[in-house]
């Protein structure tokens, strides 16, 4: 009677081979400068016999590698090694650390997912799918052009152009995002989140049509506001196409928090604001809910990946690592606070205030950066 085949981690079989729990018992013991190969030789023979036995009881046995290392363990400590066993201990922890799961090593087959909770970001998306075409614009431009008072007018212009511009800046992240992550269910998400950013894109593309802010558009650029957001959207993304994982980890935390979770919302809010407190632009306040459901979705889901690598690289998230992410944060609130007064330059709204306008601001920035601790 002879152990002939071992079951894997993965629960396939494959041959048994003495040889190599001869082997790894011999680094072990090179490792602490500790025994010879002919004491390998004995420990792995005691090992088999170990294995030989439990055959015998049941004649159907198949090892476990993690077993056989647990006897190798035990015989290392009965036959007077225990400097080897500590050395073996720490070999396997090793072995065990580099087969954790890991965001940034390719997976080539579909299943089984690693990740398989983040997977329910796809769903989450079909499930609040919608395009523009399905809303009723016609009172919301009688509303634009005739019913809003001049500085109401102008917000709203301002508003719709400064959605504008963060979707044509973001539209590209997720959908690049299975090159750097090589995750079948995560590029999924990815292709599923580009989507939605183009049905985004096409919305307020219709709506600058629609309310006739096209050459508005094309001035932004000389906007100082905009400009400075601009500035702080490219340090968020600046490490989008790095090489390096730990930069892009970075990548995904900015676009998450501060892009996705925070740039749009003072603007959702404002649009919200017509419809709820003056019974004005009901389409495009539809339009404005349906996107923020979606982007909070797409920043609930940078979150958890960013969860799952302060697991995978616990190393990379130190003190001045988010010290460096308050600072990026403070800049950012900054940043949107201009972009608000820039909104309001022909004046307020007397049933929203700036000052709740930049509360509700500080509130969102310091709820993303609380929800990756």
């Amino acid at each position: 009677m002879k152990i002939e085949q071992i079951i894997k981690r993965d629960f396939t079989t494959s041959p048994f081979h003495l040889n190599k729990i001869t082997g790894a018992i011999q680094k072990a013991m090179v490792a602490v400068e500790v025994g010879n190969e002919q004491n390998a030789e004995d420990v792995a023979l005691s090992v088999y016999q170990k294995l030989l036995d439990r055959k015998n009881n049941h004649q159907e046995y198949i090892p476990t590698i993690e077993e056989v290392q647990d006897i190798v363990e035990t015989q290392l400590m009965e036959s007077k090694f225990p400097e080897v066993a500590k050395a073996y201990i720490l070999y396997r922890n090793k072995r065990s650390q580099k087969r954790q799961s890991d965001l940034f090593e390719k997976r080539i087959n579909l299943k089984p997912y690693e990740y398989p909770e983040l997977y329910e970001y796809v769903p989450a998306i079909r499930h609040s799918y919608w395009i523009h075409s399905e809303f009723n614009f016609t009172s919301d431009i009688q509303d634009f052009k005739s019913r809003l008072t001049d500085s109401e007018r102008s917000a709203i212009k301002n508003t719709m152009l400064a959605i504008s511009q963060i979707e044509v800046a973001v539209k590209s992240f997720w959908g690049d995002l299975y090159q750097r992550i090589p995750k079948p269910e995560i590029g999924s998400v990815g292709s599923t989140f580009a989507e939605s950013e183009v049905r985004h894109a096409d919305a307020y593309s219709h709506l600058l049509e629609i309310l006739g802010l096209n050459s508005e558009f094309k001035e932004l650029k000389k906007k100082p506001a905009i400009m400075k957001r601009v500035r702080y959207l490219e340090t968020a993304l600046k490490n989008s196409k790095s090489d390096d994982n730990r930069e892009y980890a970075e990548a995904i935390l900015l676009f998450s928090l501060f892009i996705e979770h925070v740039s749009l919302f003072s603007q959702f809010l404002i649009i919200m604001a017509f419809n709820k407190h003056k019974n004005m632009l009901k389409g495009i306040s539809n339009v404005v809910e349906a996107t923020s459901k979606e982007e909070q979705i797409h920043g609930d889901f940078g979150i958890d990946l960013i969860k799952i690598l302060q697991k995978e690289n616990p190393d990379w998230f130190t003190p001045e690592y988010h010290k460096n992410i308050q600072n990026l944060c403070e800049e950012a609130f900054e940043a949107e606070k201009d972009v608000v007064d820039w909104i309001f330059e022909n004046g307020e709204l007397d049933f929203l205030p700036k000052s709740v306008i930049n509360e509700f601001l500080k509130n969102r920035f310091n709820n993303s950066l609380e929800s990756i601790g």
